[in-house]
């Protein structure tokens, strides 16, 4: 498990133009999509915010993909 910090960010859109997918974007300009979005309670609520999240990393051609385990908004010493 690792631990990243950043912004939850729109990822994808329908053709409607209503967001399908999150991701999180860290301050060394890393995008990490959020692979559990739609399981994880109150995520989209937390849109544009900074959160910490807790999850297992992966790497699947050229994006970077985190399992949120846990996610909380704000900074490391709220986690």
């Amino acid at each position: 498990m690792e631990i990243i910090k950043g912004l939850v960010v729109p990822a994808d859109w329908d053709g409607d133009g209503n967001v399908t997918s999150l991701a999180i974007a860290t301050g060394d300009e890393q995008e990490y999509l959020i692979e559990n979005h739609r399981q994880v309670a109150n995520l989209w609520n937390l849109l544009r915010q900074e959160v910490v999240a807790l999850g297992s990393i992966k790497c699947r051609q050229e994006h970077k993909i985190i399992k949120v385990a846990k996610i909380r908004s704000g900074t490391l010493n709220n986690f």
